[in-house]
């Protein structure tokens, strides 16, 4: 172990044996756990959760503390541990980038970009669409028409998708680009993973894009 930790592990015991004898095991172990988990949906830097860990046990204690002051039927110690544990729940639903919230708009916008790319190279291939929500989403953004038939911008964008995934393809087959290509997850552009130079290789054996009539 290091000097940080062997550091790290000596506060949190200190902190434990004279918790117990003035707060209790709960009231303890509950400020020791609570606001460090809460603290890490927000940032993953060390010192910004060690700060940020600090500020939320404080204020959970100074806002149990004053509810419990203002009513005397309640007792201190559980106030503390709802009012962090509300702080972690706010936390857990709503952090920008580890809060179930977040994590739900982002599934959204994957699976959109999924069924939309899908959607793009069926219409490239004359393959029909059978889902629903991929129909509805081309139309959506004006890619394709009510028959199922691509629009202009709709035939465009087809062509291109099905190209990229012809480079993805090649790139899959390439054992110097393998690594690059495990990356793909579906709606990905290679443009965002390979370089020019790559790409360029790449075309060179597919050969040039076919027009769209």
């Amino acid at each position: 172990l290091d000097r940080i930790d062997l550091t790290m592990m000596g506060l949190v015991l200190g902190v434990t044996v004279v918790g117990l004898k003035v707060v209790g095991l709960i009231l303890v172990v509950a400020l020791l756990i609570i606001p460090p988990v809460t603290a890490r949906f927000w940032t993953n830097r060390v010192e910004l959760v060690v700060l940020l860990a600090g500020a939320f046990g404080g204020i959970s204690a100074w806002l149990g503390a004053g509810l419990s002051a203002s009513a005397p039927d309640l007792p201190t110690g559980p106030l503390i541990v709802l009012v962090s544990f509300g702080a972690f729940a706010i936390s857990m639903a709503f952090a920008p980038r580890r809060g179930l919230l977040s994590s739900l708009v982002r599934h959204r916008r994957f699976q959109t970009g999924v069924h939309v790319r899908q959607g793009l190279l069926a219409l490239a291939q004359g393959q029909p669409i059978y889902e629903p929500l991929t129909i509805r989403l081309l139309r959506g953004r004006g890619l394709a028409r009510a028959d199922g038939m691509p629009t202009r911008e709709g035939a465009i964008r087809a062509a291109r998708a099905l190209r990229d995934e012809k480079r993805w393809e090649i790139a899959r087959a390439t054992p110097a680009l393998e690594l690059a290509a495990a990356r793909y997850d579906g709606r990905t552009r290679i443009e965002e993973v390979l370089t020019a130079d790559q790409i360029a290789e790449i075309d060179r054996r597919i050969g040039p894009p076919e027009a769209v009539q």
